[in-house]
């Protein structure tokens, strides 16, 4: 019995891992665990039922004794040695059956399906993990002008941010094109004391002297923690002196931010 209740939970799992392709998280589903209690249920009733019958098989004897009548027996001859030929046990035959049963469904399931498939299981993982991402970054509180500040592990983020958004109008390498340059010292908008925060607030407001920079965070197009990001690697273009191929020419004040 103890054997039929193992591996039927085995089953049961197995069954739910491949054809629903869910988590582990489905163990504490209710409907799970009542599926488990019935099946647990069924199987000891029928075990019950199994050993009442043998029970009273066992009582009479004269049933017994036919019964050991009809056992063949093999007569191997030379050393005479007679071997009965005893019927294989039935939780050796229902073991052997479940193996088969378990076979089928993992040969259809690896063939028809994206079970044990390492590409399926890492795009499904890449993507679970890009929800939990998105789910904290909603539960972060988004950077403004006065919490923002450069950081050296958003420059990497900046840069695929700057590359989507920006680098039509200031060139891939931030020499300028319908934009200015960004590399250079000279700033067309220029009212807050630091780098980091200039940078932040012509993103977040655009600009009135050009109208071709527009409003990205006032807008709600760019959210405040990507401003960031932008704004840090802006700033490390610039204070590292990054020397563009076609620099545009100076436009705007010189100014010496902090």
């Amino acid at each position: 019995m103890l054997i039929k209740l193992f591996f039927s939970l085995i089953i049961i799992i197995f069954i739910f891992s491949v054809f629903l392709e869910c988590d582990f998280d489905y163990l504490k589903h209710p409907l799970s665990i009542w599926i488990y209690i019935i099946s647990l249920l069924l199987i000891i009733i029928s075990s019950f039922l199994e050993e009442i019958l043998r029970f009273k098989n066992q009582l009479s004897k004269k049933k017994f004794q036919s019964y050991e009548k009809k056992i063949k027996t093999i007569n191997h001859g030379f050393d005479g040695i007679l071997e009965l030929d005893n019927k294989i046990p039935k939780w050796w035959q229902q073991l052997f059956y479940i193996t088969i049963v378990i076979s089928i469904i993992y040969f259809c399931s690896f063939f028809f399906t994206n079970f044990a498939n390492p590409q399926f299981e890492y795009k499904r993982a890449y993507k679970n993990q890009l929800k939990k991402i998105k789910e904290f970054e909603k539960k972060q509180p988004q950077a403004s002008i006065e919490t923002v500040k450069f950081d050296k592990k958003f420059i990497n983020d900046g840069k695929k941010l700057f590359n989507e958004n920006c680098a039509t109008c200031h060139n891939i390498d931030g020499g300028g094109n319908i934009g200015p340059n960004l590399t250079d010292d000279y700033w067309i908008n220029h009212k807050e004391k630091t780098l980091i925060k200039n940078v932040f607030s012509i993103i977040w407001n655009g600009s009135k002297k050009n109208k071709v920079m527009r409003a990205f965070g006032a807008s709600g197009e760019i959210k405040g923690n990507d401003i960031k990001k932008l704004s840090s690697y802006i700033y490390f273009i610039n204070k590292n002196n990054n020397k563009p191929k076609n620099p545009k020419f100076p436009e705007g004040d010189k100014i010496i931010f902090e």
